[in-house]
């Protein structure tokens, strides 16, 4: 029994030392899409936006349709560009996975910023209404 219980409690605490860490409020993303390109196995969409902490933000998912038996779901990959309005730029790699219901797509990335953080992406985009909003939170 005691190494039935030392067992456990070893996994449990491995599995916490991977654990991410989102740390402090969310940051908030609005944008818009500015265009939709599809192709066999997937499409690019591009957005365009505003965020307090790095100004002008330009978005690209290129999305890939990874199981045929759920159409409705994904992986992407993807890159962030933004400049502030003192003309200081960033960047981002992108990558996550997407799922659409209805006129809804949700995205759900992990994001690595040339200024050294990374953040967890969460993302929702109305495709009636080209909308984007997005809370990004920073993990370390």
């Amino acid at each position: 029994m005691t190494k039935l219980l030392l067992t456990f409690l070893f996994a449990l605490v491995s599995a916490n030392s991977y654990a991410i860490d989102i740390q402090g409020e969310a940051y908030k993303f609005s944008g818009k899409i500015n265009t939709i390109t599809l192709s066999e196995s997937g499409g690019t969409i591009n957005a365009v936006g505003q965020t307090g902490q790095y100004g002008k933000v330009w978005l690209t998912y290129s999305l890939k349709l990874d199981n045929p038996n759920t159409p409705n779901q994904g992986s992407f990959t993807g890159r962030a560009v933004a400049i502030d309005e003192n003309g200081n730029r960033n960047g981002a790699s992108r990558q996550g996975v997407w799922e659409r219901k209805g006129s809804i797509m949700h995205f759900r990335s992990l994001d690595d910023v040339t200024d050294g953080n990374q953040y967890l992406c969460l993302t929702e985009v109305n495709l009636i209404d080209d909308s984007l909003e997005m809370n990004f939170y920073s993990v370390k």
